[in-house]
């Protein structure tokens, strides 16, 4: 497994994002699966870092900004840094609430009646809805 591959990160290193998303997304919200063993992977752009998230199963890859995944998009200290002020901001000129958390739909993976999703970003707790009624 080479170092930019996707990866289980159980240990020390990694251990918020991969907290965060097997918390919050315990069932996949594109195949269903109750027990997705979801794999990290980093991905940076031009205006912030972002975590992919792979589910085993199906092969879908959701990803979130680091400051969604950190908690600093809930935090008001979390604006004051430089992650989370570029976070707001990105946000606020796409018409998005600061203070949620958004998932993008990076692809769908197998789960070919879900291709709708793909590309799309939208807040957590309506991927969690979405998983919910899978």
């Amino acid at each position: 497994m080479g170092m930019f591959d996707f990866r289980r990160c159980d240990g020390f290193t990694g251990s918020i994002p991969q907290k965060f998303i097997d918390s919050n997304l315990p069932k996949c919200p594109m195949c269903g699966s109750t027990d997705p063993y979801w794999m990290l992977k980093d991905k940076m752009t031009f205006t912030e870092k972002r975590m992919l998230f792979r589910c085993d199963k199906c092969g879908c890859i959701l990803s979130a900004s680091q400051a969604d995944f950190t908690g600093f998009s809930k935090s008001k200290v979390g604006l004051l840094t430089t992650a989370g002020a570029m976070n707001a901001i990105l946000k606020k000129s796409s018409g998005k609430n600061v203070n949620t958390v958004y998932i993008k739909v990076e692809e769908v993976g197998s789960a070919q009646t879900t291709k709708l999703y793909e590309g799309k970003e939208m807040p957590l707790e309506e991927l969690q809805q979405l998983a919910d009624s899978i």
